[in-house]
């Protein structure tokens, strides 16, 4: 990059909110090319070794990286431990040792090989979530190729001054080491909001950017960086004007939050006395910590699949005990609704053989996934209802379509509770036993389903996914996917008057409930609990106690006639603005 250019803004994906401002260095995380390279009969168990001996050193570098860490409980050690099993996956290297023994590669022409493969079926699985783990994959095969080399694995251990970290990619044991650094921020070519990096660099409240496609093309030594997360643009060699722009910004977004957290404790009460809980969604243990200081009124979603995720065998029943009961006492006061793991077609990695699925998405997944398999079923009942008895437990299925459904589970719950009283184990025999409202057929049947259970919570993510036929991942028809289209206002007001009629609550957990500009027509609609990302729990709880329920109730009578979701959108903002202009705003 010439010398003399200033102000070079690359977009990538916004990973971890906030800005960071500081000199780059250099993390070279790059996959290796390689020529087709073929060895002797007489070689071939000598490549094996090699190839061996460098998944050994491996594994020994990020033993020692996990062992260095302190919170020996938190995500950042249980996804080291996700990449050492990952060391140990046949997918991986006893595929490589085979493509060595029967093709006679050279042992990087045959890791390259095989990891095409893998990534290549990673990117080709519905979920996102699993998607990313093709990130993971090659992470590992990153280290392997630098120790077939003989070569020097590049440190972030090297930062010794404030920088932002430029790389192709991160690893979380790269991530996992910023904790003790003097890391500002990072940026990468690589990864997305749901890949193992983001979700610890949120974690650590770590500004990142990722995705950017080239932002390593741009690299040179003693290079200054601007990392905004919120925004998700990287500025390379930003000019002294826009450094004290970002710099005012920083302060009066610090200052703000500071006055936001200050009060987030406080109820979240309507001037006209109507209370809404705001609770927090969560999927690492970690993650409570954060929520309780942020003044969450409780976990509205505890999703557990991280638990099941990318490892080799089933958590133990008493593994998960000690996992939610972790969770459950730092909220003793207040309510956690975990939800039964959402695994099944292309969610689940294990040992469990499923036949392959057209499309999984709709497949045998869930609370299909659970009545079919029911003894892993059984076991996270069990660990649930041990740990209701440390606090305020509620169980939560997850994608029901149908009465059969509700009714199968409870029988089965009813069942571990049976077996949990013959050997004497404490829980509570009163337990809440709700649904996730995701499945349109749910939505239809809300008023008939609403008598068979103890609450709701609308998941709009997949709601809305499936009510407009829009693949929320196809950037083609993502234009499309409008949580203000009248339909989806009709349908969760149905849900509602549904949960209400049958004297039960009714949450919301999807992304919507965390999007502020929607509170006014979410308070309009009656919901009783919205649940969101914790950093999102301060300005929601500010903005309800701004707002006036009446009003509310109001606004939502007077757009029922507008027929599209954009005419509802430009009311909507209209009003925010009318109301709420400091909130409005942009997010610094």
């Amino acid at each position: 990059m010439p010398r003399d250019m200033k102000n070079i803004i690359v977009s990538g994906i916004p990973a971890s909110p906030g800005i960071a401002i500081g000199k780059g260095f250099f993390l070279d995380r790059a996959l290796p090319s390689f020529i087709k390279s073929y060895i002797s009969r007489e070689e071939v168990e000598d490549e094996v070794e090699k190839f061996l001996s460098a998944v050994s050193r491996s594994k020994k570098q990020l033993r020692s990286i996990r062992d260095s860490l302190s919170d020996k409980s938190g995500e950042h050690y249980q996804i080291l431990g996700v990449h050492l099993s990952m060391l140990e996956d046949s997918m991986l290297i006893d595929s490589t040792i085979r493509m060595i023994r029967d093709n006679y590669f050279k042992a990087e022409w045959a890791l390259d090989k095989v990891l095409q493969n893998l990534v290549e079926s990673f990117q080709q699985m519905e979920d996102l979530y699993l998607k990313q783990r093709g990130d993971d994959i090659r992470q590992i095969a990153h280290r392997i190729f630098e120790n077939l080399a003989g070569r020097r694995v590049d440190s972030i251990l090297d930062v010794d001054e404030d920088v932002v970290i430029i790389a192709h990619d991160l690893s979380p044991a790269d991530t996992a080491q910023m904790m003790d650094l003097p890391v500002k921020g990072f940026a990468t070519d690589m990864g997305s909001t749901t890949s193992h990096t983001a979700i610890v660099a949120r974690s650590l409240r770590i500004p990142a950017v990722v995705g950017l496609g080239s932002v390593t093309n741009y690299f040179s030594y003693d290079e200054m960086y601007l990392i905004d997360g919120y925004e998700g643009v990287v500025i390379i060699s930003p000019d002294q004007a826009l450094v004290t722009d970002y710099q005012k910004k920083l302060d009066r977004m610090e200052k703000r939050r500071r006055s936001l957290v200050k009060f987030s404790k406080l109820p979240s009460v309507t001037n006209d006395g109507r209370k809404l809980k705001i609770m927090a969604n969560i999927e690492l243990p970690h993650e409570a910590d954060h929520a309780l200081e942020l003044g969450a009124d409780g976990i509205g979603l505890y999703r557990t699949e991280f638990i099941y995720l990318n490892r080799r065998d089933m958590p133990l029943e008493d593994e998960q005990f000690e996992i939610y009961r972790n969770v459950v006492e730092k909220f003793a006061a207040d309510e956690v609704t975990i939800r039964t793991f959402d695994l099944g077609g292309d969610k689940f990695v294990s040992h469990v053989d499923l036949a392959e699925e057209m499309n999984p998405a709709m497949g045998l997944r869930a609370i299909r996934f659970c009545l079919k398999e029911k003894e892993i079923f059984k076991t996270q009942l069990r660990a649930i209802l041990r740990a209701s008895a440390h606090g305020r437990v509620r169980i939560m299925f997850p994608m029901v379509s149908c009465v059969w459904e509700i009714e199968e589970a409870k029988k089965i719950v009813e069942e571990v509770k049976g077996d949990l009283s013959r050997k004497g184990l404490s829980f509570d025999d009163k337990i809440k036993v709700g649904i996730m409202v995701e499945v349109p057929s749910a939505a239809i049947i809300s008023d008939i389903l609403a008598g068979m259970v103890d609450f709701f919570s609308i998941g709009t993510n997949d709601l809305i996914q499936y009510s407009l036929a829009i693949d929320r991942v196809n950037e083609s028809v993502t234009y499309l996917y409008d949580p203000l289209h009248p339909a989806i206002i009709r349908m969760v007001k149905f849900i509602v008057d549904s949960g209400h009629n049958a004297g039960i609550d009714v949450a919301m957990c999807g992304e919507m409930a965390g999007d502020h500009l929607f509170l006014p027509v979410l308070l309009g609609l009656e919901l009783d609990e919205l649940s969101m990302n914790a950093d999102a729990i301060p300005l929601a709880k500010t903005i309800i106690r701004k707002s006036n329920f009446a009003e509310a109730k109001a606004f939502l009578e007077s757009i029922k006639t507008f027929t599209t979701g954009r005419d509802i959108s430009e009311s909507l903002r209209f009003k925010f603005e009318e109301l709420y202009a400091d909130e409005l705003g942009k997010k610094y």
